[in-house]
């Protein structure tokens, strides 16, 4: 396996890789319908079904197959936490892994928008989807400037955890984190089109996210 080059092929879908410091990410979001032991994930498309389940699901935006194939799809954190979602010898990352990617981006001036090391997310967001800011280093702010890193983030919106309402698609990427802040909370990173940083925060376990996978 060389990352960078060699794929993965998990649930039917194949994935790109990217290598970013020490670290290997597949290079595109999740979208697999089943965990790695092959049981199914359950695709809640009701709103209140989604707002009350404490068990592993995932949904496309806007209950939108086409949304799961270009975006990937959207999983609650309750699927992160069975340790199944990602490929066997990959896994979602924890609050320190991706704390490790972002040190790691502000490390390094080539992952800089102009001369602020916070500035790292147009390095990670892809040139494509986003939404257009006239921020200056924003990601939204001139496309072709993104993705130094090759990671490729993408704009895929959230399921909101109150209402099971579709959010943000184009505007907004949000990532899980395998880490949990509280007792109904779980850490995330999020990039946002009109805006240089990389967002941290934590939300109710029941909303809906992108996940990304990390080599073991």
């Amino acid at each position: 396996f060389t990352c960078g080059t060699s794929t993965v092929t998990y649930d039917g879908v194949t994935y790109n890789t990217v290598q970013i410091g020490d670290q290997c990410w597949l290079k595109e979001n999740l979208r697999t319908t089943k965990y790695n032991d092959g049981t199914s994930i359950t695709n809640v498309t009701d709103n209140a079904t989604w707002t009350s389940t404490t068990s592993g699901a995932y949904c496309c935006y806007s209950n939108n197959t086409s949304n799961c194939t270009t975006y990937g799809a959207l999983y609650n954190w309750y699927a992160v936490n069975t340790g199944k979602l990602c490929p066997s010898g990959w896994h979602v990352p924890s609050d320190a892994e991706w704390t490790t990617l972002t040190n790691y981006l502000s490390a390094n001036s080539t992952y800089w928008c102009g001369s602020n090391s916070s500035y790292i997310a147009k390095s990670l967001a892809s040139t494509t989807s986003w939404n257009s800011s006239t921020t200056t280093c924003a990601v939204g702010n001139n496309l072709s400037a993104n993705n130094s890193t090759g990671f490729s983030a993408l704009p895929g919106g959230i399921r909101s955890f109150s209402g099971g309402s579709f959010y943000v698609l184009g505007d907004y990427g949000y990532w899980w984190s395998s880490t949990e802040s509280g007792g109904s909370n779980a850490w995330y990173r999020y990039l946002d089109y009109d805006n240089a940083n990389v967002g941290r925060y934590s939300n109710s376990k029941r909303g809906g996210f992108s996940v990304r996978c990390l080599r073991d």
